[in-house]
């Protein structure tokens, strides 16, 4: 979000707080300590402006050149199908910050990473589930559908997101292949 704009550690938890990206909200426990690592690895700068009146004293991050590299790198990573599963929050973040910093091309590439981890990850999972003996214990059997209706809407939506952005994308742009 300080890619964005730069930002109080404040105006970040108040953003969280007041938009749908409110799902990921870090605690203050989590969000100072992450800016102070990031600004001693050289990725945020920080000035303290004078407080209003009456108000306290903050910090206002800016991303250095290293920082917006670093953001770049990260949001251009393409999807693993090792960590698609445990890491898809993380990653649907990712895809919410790729508006203000990718290329239209570059955000449909990572949905088409994205979508061939997600159909390895529930090709895996309908193998496991024909080759599960449960023992008569259905709750083995409930979660492991769980877990395929979980994951085959996400790839349904990988898909519903790659055809909308793909057919606003400019003639002659490359649209990733169906994979999987």
């Amino acid at each position: 979000m300080i890619f964005i704009q730069p930002s109080t550690g404040y105006d970040l938890k108040r953003r969280f707080a007041t938009t749908p990206i409110g799902v990921y909200q870090p605690s203050s426990g989590a969000l100072y300590p992450a800016l102070d690592r990031l600004e001693r690895r050289g990725l945020l700068r920080s000035e303290a402006p004078p407080p209003t009146e009456g108000g306290r004293p903050r910090r206002l991050y800016h991303l250095t050149e290293d920082g917006r590299q670093a953001h770049l790198g990260w949001v251009r990573e393409p999807v693993g199908p090792d960590t698609v599963s445990q890491d898809l929050g993380m990653h649907l973040l990712r895809f919410v910050m790729m508006g203000h910093a990718l290329s239209e091309q570059a955000v449909l590439e990572f949905l088409a990473s994205l979508r061939a981890a997600l159909a390895g990850f529930v090709a895996s999972l309908e193998q496991s589930a024909r080759a599960t003996d449960a023992g008569g214990n259905p709750y083995v059997g409930l979660a492991v559908e769980h877990g395929l209706a979980v994951h085959r809407a996400s790839l349904a939506w990988a898909e519903q997101a790659i055809a909308t952005l793909a057919a606003e994308a400019p003639p002659g742009e490359a649209q990733p292949g169906r994979v999987g």
